[in-house]
């Protein structure tokens, strides 16, 4: 039986554009689906970063307190005010500073040192060259990989070195240079006489201050119940309340006012009506200054509650804040990490508070007790 073979060519079938348009839509179905899935993923790792760099930081203090006996000063210290050739110009030089050698920056804190030794006047803030090669320095120890704004900005006058951790000054309001032991953070100094501030002619003057530190047996409420460092947003000098802004307008050179003045001047869409476009003043550029907007944070107002002030380095609601979800992540004295959510007890945020002695209990409910080193308050962080 003879088959006959022919030479026509097998046609595959192609697909119909229907067909692929039903393939493309599958695909951004799925990409849709797997996103937010990747970007809580990309976050849940970024937010365990900063939790371990906020640990390692807490250790750093620890460590130190464990060398000196005592934390390092948030301001006024004694160590800086005895090397700079003029006391006047060693008010604010904060903590981070002192942890550099505790944090594997002994090169570092070797420039810093010597850049106090030998210049009379040394100060956080400068923008000379001398300066810039030693505050600018950028250090990724102290900056949380969830925060945006952690790069430098462009241009010769760039912004000073950032830091996304702060230290605790307790539940009330302080002025950078105003020695009341509230919170982990205090100044080296205080007055002989009075409450107020540590100003040039006091610093200058060893008759008029005394030595102020906090130790590990200051802190009565507990080293697991008290609060040392935590996080903060950088700002960007934005409106943007949600991105770091810093609203202008409301406060007080001093004093407690209620935090809801800084909620007052934000806006349904999110950014403040008047905010700082300063960026040298914005919170969080300069790790090495002691002015509360820079490295302090307190806690009278929740977790990412609104900041705001009345402009030229005058802040009157200074909460820890983050970018990410629902709330900040603090370290506790004693060296444990945790995340504390936005809805937190604090307080009536639209009471002002009371000096009252700056003792005994907070007014600002769980976490403001959690702020304060004395407050007689146990058994808040379970």
């Amino acid at each position: 039986m003879c088959r006959l073979q022919t030479n026509e060519p097998s046609r595959s079938r192609g697909f119909t554009l229907i067909e692929l348009l039903v393939v493309i839509a599958i695909i951004g179905v799925l990409v849709g689906l797997l996103l937010p899935a990747v970007q809580q993923a990309r976050e849940a790792a970024r937010r365990s970063s900063c939790t371990n760099k906020l640990k390692q930081m807490q250790l750093a203090m620890l460590n130190y307190e464990s060398t000196n006996q005592k934390f390092p000063a948030q301001g006024c210290s004694p160590e800086i005010r005895q090397i700079h050739p003029n006391p006047r110009s060693s008010r604010r030089w904060g903590f981070i500073p002192s942890l550099l050698p505790y944090l594997e920056q002994l090169p570092l804190h070797t420039s810093l040192i010597t850049l106090i030794e030998t210049n009379s006047d040394a100060r956080p803030w400068r923008e000379d060259t001398a300066h810039r090669g030693v505050t600018r320095t950028e250090l990724t120890e102290i900056l949380c990989p969830s925060d945006p704004n952690t790069s430098r900005t462009s241009g010769p006058n760039q912004t000073p070195g950032r830091t996304s951790y702060r230290i605790c000054r307790g539940d009330k309001r302080l002025e950078a240079n105003e020695a009341r032991k509230r919170g982990v953070g205090v100044t080296g100094y205080k007055r002989k006489v009075g409450l107020g501030g540590i100003g040039n002619g006091e610093i200058e003057d060893l008759t008029k201050i005394i030595p102020q530190t906090v130790k590990i047996k200051d802190i009565t409420d507990g080293t697991s119940n008290t609060i040392s460092l935590g996080e903060a947003r950088i700002s960007i000098a934005s409106g943007d309340s949600r991105g770091g802004g810093y609203g202008i307008g409301a406060g007080s050179n001093g004093g407690n006012p209620a935090p809801s003045i800084c909620a007052a001047l934000v806006g349904t869409d999110g950014k403040y009506s008047s905010y700082t476009t300063n960026g040298s003043q914005a919170p969080g550029v300069r790790w090495a200054d002691s002015e509360e907007g820079f490295t302090s944070f307190f806690t009278f107002a929740a977790p990412n509650y609104p900041r705001c002030g009345t402009g030229n380095e005058n802040w009157a609601c200074l909460p820890p804040s983050s970018y990410h979800p629902g709330g900040a992540v603090m370290a506790h004295v004693d060296g444990s990490v945790k995340f504390y959510n936005d809805n937190i007890n604090a307080g009536d945020p639209t009471a002002g508070g009371t000096n009252a002695g700056w003792t005994g209990q907070s007014e600002r409910g769980v976490f403001g007790a959690l702020g304060s080193i004395n407050g007689g308050e146990v058994n808040l962080a379970d």
